[in-house]
């Protein structure tokens, strides 16, 4: 199946989910989850649409938040609470003059896609924003896919410049990702 294929697919049958109720399950366990590992510093996103939302998880996990803001073909980080402003695609970003912070800081990050497959890689809307800025990351960094399990396929294309995430949120709990072929 090809990239285009799929992501079409991955809008059709999430547009059929009750994606509220499955993000307040996805972060229950996401938060059970970083209360085990205890992270501080994590990268959130801010859903558009119908993707799932992880913004509940600031209610439920003391932590300092970070949101990401796109810049030219790189993400910038900058810590919450900050100005938002709407991004053309409709979803909420920090403004231009919103504090940045380093990408160092950060233990994990919670990481949107249309959908992903079982070793962690993902399919977003083919910018490659979240590849470029998790490949800058050291490997310590906890990298978890926030996605309902109906989205999760046993295999995506990959090209050579896709990364991994390390661990899958869903409303049935986070999982460690099978070793990549």
């Amino acid at each position: 199946m090809t990239k285009p294929f799929l992501r079409a697919w991955a809008k059709a049958t999430r547009s059929k989910l009750p994606i509220a109720e499955l993000s307040r399950q996805i972060v229950q366990h996401l938060a059970e989850f970083l209360r085990a590992r205890g992270p501080r510093h994590i990268l959130i996103y801010s859903a558009f649409g119908d993707e799932p939302d992880p913004g509940m998880l600031c209610e439920v996990y003391a932590a300092t938040y970070y949101l990401p803001r796109t810049q030219g073909d790189r993400l910038s980080i900058h810590p919450l609470p900050c100005p938002l402003v709407q991004h053309p695609y409709g979803f909420l970003e920090p403004g231009e003059q919103a504090p940045t912070a380093s990408p160092e800081v950060l233990e994990a990050v919670v990481v949107p896609g249309l959908c992903f497959d079982r070793a962690g890689y993902r399919l977003g809307y083919g910018k490659g924003y979240y590849d470029r800025f998790l490949g800058a990351l050291p490997s310590s960094v906890l990298t978890v896919g926030f996605v309902p399990a109906a989205l999760i396929v046993e295999h995506l294309p990959r090209d050579p410049w896709d990364v991994r995430v390390g661990y899958l949120a869903t409303e049935s709990g986070v999982q460690r990702t099978i070793q990549a072929n």
